[in-house]
């Protein structure tokens, strides 16, 4: 049965037939969407200590990462790199992978964590066009984590980035997302996992048309190796491709819906009832005998654009109204830290003080970590920059950063504001060094 909704959730009914389709919807610049301010009510469980499902998180074990030796699975490298030292190198750096995530494996069991999702980066540029290799020179360690996932009766899934679209009009970009595809199958049956192990990609562009998109994913899904079509289902996003756009041809092609409720949230299309979907939804996994998955987020502290909505909070407070038999992805900055913070509030399980970091001593920044924040905050420093710099050449001045006890001043000519504004940006850009996000 699923959760009841809070009031706040506005309630009408919508049904997604097998002949059901999406209206066509006004064109709309993704810049212009991204801008608009997002009103949209939230769902919510309405007793969250009651949640039955169980909560995973993805890729990076925040508390592991940060011991010494760090443990950590997504080691990698620059492509020049691996043309430089050869595929050994590479070799080497997949087994630490490995050896790390059995460790994790381990370290989520002795804290009740039953369901992670597996960074793509194990085996470093595997599946790269020129560069890329087999894999099976690691079996035998794929197996045992397979072997250790069995004992434990963990879930391991895996989530291949957002530039593989088998929707693509460039040849070239679909058949690199067969590939990557078949590199994700391939280590997932090496390591033994069974049908809960899936795959999980965006449907992609929508190019100017959405239905032809469709039409060409449709096409290219039946032209797939079996063992991709085994592993492979579709999340919902939030701008592209809605739970209204996806559940159809999800239930026509027999593949499986990824829920991701944040998406939703911001990107809800023509459904108006959700919850009364979910029986639909979930059947499209109980047809495979696999166990329904769904993702769950929330927007940074002060967002309120679509563009500000999109990016995942450190921690989230709430959970979904799912229904009891479904694995819950919490998508968010801390890792292994939202879901026993989650744990903890809603007292679902024990947490080891020992490693748990409260939330107080981990503040939520306004800006995210990642690679899109850097560039935001090059540009903020690009204009601050400038904009004094041109003030000083009025004036035939210049201040040079700040020393620890004096503050050096210079006469500056027009020409010199390029150099100026490089290291503003240099300073900016090392103070904020970018943190990988494997997803």
């Amino acid at each position: 049965m699923a959760s009841k909704l809070t009031k706040t959730v506005i309630k009408r009914s919508v049904s997604l037939s097998d002949e059901y389709i999406p209206k066509q919807e006004p064109t709309i610049k993704t810049e212009d969407r991204l801008n608009q301010l997002l009103d949209t009510p939230r769902y919510v469980h309405n007793n969250p200590t009651q949640f039955k499902g169980r909560l995973g998180y993805a890729c990076i074990n925040t508390y592991l990462r940060k011991q010494k030796p760090s443990v950590f699975s997504a080691r990698t490298c620059r492509l020049d790199t691996v043309e430089k030292k050869g595929e050994e190198y590479v070799r080497e750096l997949a087994l630490l992978n490995i050896a790390d995530l059995k460790t994790m494996i381990k370290w989520n069991e002795e804290n009740k964590i039953k369901f992670m999702r597996i960074s793509s980066d194990i085996f470093p540029f595997a599946s790269h066009e020129k560069a890329g290799y087999n894999i099976d020179f690691a079996k035998n360690e794929l197996s045992e984590v397979g072997v250790l996932a069995k004992k434990f009766n963990q879930r391991l899934t895996m989530h291949p980035g957002q530039y593989n679209q088998l929707v693509s009009l460039t040849p070239k970009v679909v058949a690199n997302t067969i590939r990557e595809l078949d590199y994700h199958a391939r280590m997932m049956d090496l390591m033994g996992l069974d049908q809960d192990s899936v795959m999980i990609i965006h449907m992609g562009g929508v190019y100017g048309d959405r239905q032809s998109a469709l039409a060409r994913f449709e096409a290219e899904y039946t032209k797939l190796p079996e063992n991709i079509i085994r592993r492979l289902v579709l999340e919902n996003d939030e701008l592209g491709y809605s739970v209204s756009d996806l559940l159809p041809i999800c239930k026509k092609l027999g593949i499986p819906l990824v829920l991701d409720w944040h998406h939703h949230h911001i990107n809800p299309g023509n459904v108006t009832d959700l919850i009364s979907l979910l029986p639909e939804i979930n059947k499209t996994w109980t047809d495979k005998g696999i166990k329904p998955k769904q993702h769950y987020s929330e927007s940074r502290r002060g967002a309120v654009t679509i563009m500000e909505q999109r990016a995942h909070s450190d921690r989230v407070q709430f959970l979904p109204p799912t229904t009891d038999d479904v694995d819950l992805m919490i998508e968010a900055k801390d890792k292994e830290q939202a879901v026993f913070h989650l744990y903890k509030k809603y007292g679902l399980e024990p947490v080891d003080e020992k490693v748990w970091i409260p939330a107080e001593d981990n503040l939520e920044i306004t800006e995210t970590k990642g690679r899109k924040s850097v560039q935001s905050l090059k540009r903020k420093a690009e204009k601050t920059a400038l904009t004094e710099a041109k003030a000083k050449v009025k004036s035939g001045k210049k201040v040079v950063p700040k020393k620890e006890h004096a503050e050096q001043e210079q006469t500056v000519k027009e020409e010199e504001i390029p150099q100026i504004l490089e290291g503003r940006v240099t300073r900016q850009r090392a103070k904020n060094n970018t943190v990988h996000n494997s997803k």
